[in-house]
């Protein structure tokens, strides 16, 4: 069975692919900021587009493309 996470961020629609706790992102013992190279190449491995950080965790995720509509009549 194939679990989807969903969120929505400002009106955007996005599917959690992968979630991290922050700590992983830290690669420097001396400094509290999380590395954004080690981020970008995770959001590039993953396919994703964005990420966002939401309950104390790292969400790698991808846009949830609106549906084209054609009217039927």
């Amino acid at each position: 069975m194939m679990r989807f996470w969903l969120v929505k961020v400002n009106d955007v629609l996005l599917e959690v692919i992968r979630d991290f706790n922050p700590d992983y992102f830290v690669t420097d013992p001396n400094s509290n900021q999380m590395n954004q190279k080690l981020i970008g190449l995770w959001v590039e491995y993953l396919g994703c587009d964005r990420v966002v950080r939401k309950d104390n965790r790292i969400l790698i995720c991808k846009t949830v493309e609106e549906p084209e509509w054609e009217e039927v009549n």
